[in-house]
């Protein structure tokens, strides 16, 4: 079903996380019902709706940058926005299979090589199923003699239990920490007595309170202590998920880069007009896609993040400098939608449109073939790691 755009009143797919025209994020966004996972989180969920082992036995990190050998996975890298696909071969050495802003087009990478492995390991245990099955029924009945009820009972208990207990403890060791304020009081660190707040599902996504700037600044993978990264080891430092004054700062929730969290750090495409320059914003990320139009070369050109005046970086600040979401003809000012630049944009959004296309037509793929049994056993010993995928 299509659905009219908030901001700029463009029509799109209900199904699409954002407007594809201004980058707006859709807060009713209806999840496509094909089956197939679009984001990282979907894809965590089939992986435990398919009943798979835990990570460390299929050695697929989903959502996560391991850095060992022998590993496939899928994560966001949060200084760029990037999402990545990778495989860390045998050696330890890492070959990225996508890197770039579709999220569903990386996360399909990775479910498609996820399904060829479960395929993979079904028929590696299929045969020695049968071959068990035969020694099995070709032995020779023995009597065996009877043993203790209650010690049997005890052993199967211990055995069963014992693996739980260290799931639970791993998962304990490496869930990220909630969301919420933080107060750093660890005097041997240079972050003590900083104000800090979490407020992504993963480990990254943090924020320090900047006293200079009397203002909350997101920090990079480096920019918090690395207590933090951890529920368990976060949690001595944890204060509240709502601002209490005694805190000092300021309440997250008032803050600029909270509302570039809401929008998804995103900023509406289109043309800004910010001190006697035009602007064009052509893809939705707020750091990235920026050109500024150049009257000495009558021509576009593209800039860094750096050079993009900060008040455009905001999708609360940017509006008031919102040009049109498309060229006005009585300007002096040349159509950005002439470029190269924005053809080849038009062309990748072309391909992730017939990707979904193809992911749609594809619904009739039957997860069962993929769901795990337990009685099978995974080595993932057997997999090429040598390979780049």
């Amino acid at each position: 079903m299509k659905i009219r755009c908030e901001y700029c009143e463009s029509m799109y797919d209900d199904t699409l996380e954002c407007c594809p025209s201004c980058g707006a994020k859709n807060t009713n966004v209806r999840k496509s019902t094909s089956g197939n996972p679009t984001t990282i989180e979907e894809l965590k969920e089939w992986y435990q709706n398919m009943n798979l082992p835990p990570e460390d036995v299929t050695r697929f990190f989903i959502g996560k940058n391991y850095g060992g050998a022998r590993a496939f996975g899928i994560y966001k890298d949060e200084r760029t926005g990037n999402f990545i696909v990778y495989k860390n071969k045998d050696d330890g050495s890492r070959a990225v299979r996508y890197e770039g802003s579709d999220e569903a087009y990386a996360v399909n990478e990775l479910h498609t090589r996820l399904k060829q492995e479960i395929l993979q390991q079904k028929g590696n245990g299929s045969g020695n199923s049968v071959q068990n099955n035969r020694s099995f029924s070709s032995a020779p009945p023995r009597r065996r003699k009877r043993k203790n009820g209650f010690f049997s009972q005890l052993v199967s208990l211990i055995i069963v239990a014992i693996p739980i207990l260290l799931i639970g403890k791993y998962y304990m060791n490496v869930r990220p920490a909630q969301t919420g304020y933080f107060m750093c009081n660890d005097n041997n660190s240079k972050y003590d007595g900083k104000l800090f707040y979490h407020y992504g599902s993963d480990k990254y996504g943090w924020a320090v309170y900047d006293e200079e700037t009397n203002d909350w600044k997101k920090t990079d993978s480096f920019g918090y202590p690395l207590d933090f990264e951890t529920r368990k080891s976060a949690k001595d430092y944890f204060l509240s998920d709502t601002y209490n004054s005694s805190y000092g700062g300021s309440d997250f929730r008032d803050s600029v880069l909270y509302d570039d969290y809401s929008h998804n750090f995103n900023v509406s495409q289109g043309y800004f007009s910010y001190d006697d320059d035009v602007y064009y914003h052509m893809r939705p990320n707020q750091d990235n896609g920026w050109y500024v139009y150049d009257d000495e070369y009558d021509d576009w050109k593209e800039i860094s993040s750096s050079s993009v005046p900060a008040d455009l970086k905001h999708q609360s600040v940017a509006q008031d400098f919102w040009y049109t979401p498309t060229w006005d003809s009585d300007t002096q000012f040349s159509d950005f939608t002439e470029t190269e630049e924005f053809r080849d944009y038009q062309a990748e959004l072309e391909r992730q449109a017939q990707y979904e296309a193809e992911r749609n037509s594809s619904s009739s793929d039957n997860d069962s073939s993929y769901s795990w049994d337990s009685s099978d056993s995974w080595d993932s010993g057997s997999t090429d790691w040598g390979s780049d995928w």
